[in-house]
């Protein structure tokens, strides 16, 4: 026998070359950092720019290529595609049924020049006060007491002591939450109603929420509002994840029992409110007398869309010197000045020292929402009141104005 031992001998690995993609990004002043593969230049997400591959964007979702010899496959299988429910009617409430949409004009002018033209146009603007009808709801108590963010509390509460006021809060009611998030507002209007009836033996069929939103939300209160009912209330609770302007209203609700239908939220941001507006108005809940009303904090008006308010919204602008898509915009940065009280060198230019900037921004605000407190008036008729007002003070948050809608 040999006296020595085999020993494997020990072979140094070399790393391989790790194959970094090509791409060059300017922003960064290097190349991306990704890997490719051995027989392409770049990687996946820089893929596109290989002038000598064939490969497009997914319609779906642009932030990922896809070889166009596969794109037919890809979107059936592709984790972005809609998964869409009985209610999804694509581009539902962009428009109002039945009607016809207009061609927007337009006008040829520097933005210097039309801030010029637009702002004495508002200054000229002569308004009232709004009301300031501030409320509040024994069934917050607890929470007003324990509430770490004291401004939403007071909020949530003036909301739903105006709910009460308006014969809009007991339990025949069903609760449709557009822009809804965790569905906050809903639970706590559950918590009032609760209180409300505590000493009653109140049973309803017709209870429950619709929950509206097209985000994914962490730390909803869906399983919360049925926990705090016990075994007083049994409410219907229907979410969905859907954007507003392709909801079908009638379809959503179509298999829940309900008497009334009552519309609400908390700030709906922007463009959101009129497609709620159209949506609601493009169902059949105003003919049928499922009805019951709407109460929306608005917010945001900066990020409206001309084209997704109300014609009639669109019309009364025009009587007020703003016809066109550019002027709109204006109006929308001017917008900003009624929650934006920073003063910025920028404003002399336009000849407004900072403070008229608040004032201005204010009048800009109102004349989106009296727009649209027109377009319900002539589109609703007589039967029903339309209102806008504060529904808490300033201090509390500089997006106080609530839109009410009642039956008359």
């Amino acid at each position: 026998m040999s006296l020595f031992k085999n020993k494997k001998r020990k072979i140094e690995k070399q790393p391989k070359e790790r194959l970094q993609c090509e791409y060059f990004l300017e922003k960064k002043n290097r190349r991306c950092g990704m890997t490719r593969k051995k027989d392409q230049r770049f990687c996946s997400e820089h893929m596109i720019h290989d002038n000598n591959q064939e490969r497009v964007p997914c319609p779906l979702d642009p932030n990922h290529t896809v070889w166009t010899k596969d794109l037919q496959s890809h979107l059936k299988k592709c984790n972005a595609r809609p998964k869409h429910d009985p209610w999804y009617e694509q581009d539902l409430n962009v428009s109002l049924k039945n009607r016809t949409e207009e061609q927007f004009d337009h006008e040829d002018l520097a933005e210097d020049g039309l801030f010029d033209k637009y702002i004495p146009i508002l200054k000229s603007l002569e308004y009232g006060e709004l009301p300031l009808k501030v409320s509040s709801h024994q069934g917050l108590t607890s929470r007003m007491e324990i509430a770490s963010r004291q401004k939403h509390a007071t909020q949530q509460a003036s909301l739903i002591g105006n709910l009460k006021s308006m014969n809009l809060l007991n339990p025949d009611c069903f609760y449709v939450e557009f822009g809804c998030g965790k569905a906050e507002l809903s639970r706590f209007v559950n918590s009032c109603i609760l209180e409300d009836i505590k000493s009653e033996d109140a049973t309803s069929d017709n209870y429950g929420f619709g929950l509206i939103d097209r985000g994914v939300n962490r730390l909803k209160q869906d399983n919360r509002i049925l926990n705090d009912c016990q075994d007083k209330l049994k409410p219907t609770i229907k979410r969905t994840r859907i954007d507003i302007k392709d909801l079908d209203l009638d379809k959503f609700i179509s298999d829940v029992s309900l008497t009334k239908i009552v519309s609400i939220s908390k700030h709906l941001c922007g463009a959101a409110t009129d497609l709620t507006l159209k949506s609601l108005l493009n169902s059949s809940i105003f003919e049928n007398g499922k009805f019951g009303g709407v109460l929306i904090a608005m917010c945001c008006r900066h990020v409206c869309s001309y084209d997704q308010l109300l014609p009639q919204s669109r019309q009364y602008l025009s009587e007020h010197g703003f016809k066109t898509v550019e002027s709109f915009n204006v109006l929308k940065k001017l917008v900003s000045w009624a929650v934006n009280t920073k003063e910025e060198e920028t404003d002399n230019k336009y000849g407004i020292n900072p403070e008229d900037r608040e004032s201005v921004g204010l009048l800009a605000r109102r004349l989106i929402d009296e727009s649209r407190k027109y377009a319900l008036e002539r589109v609703l008729g007589d039967k029903y009141n339309v209102e806008i007002f504060k529904y808490i003070d300033r201090d509390t948050t500089l997006e106080n104005v609530a839109l009410a809608i009642v039956s008359r």
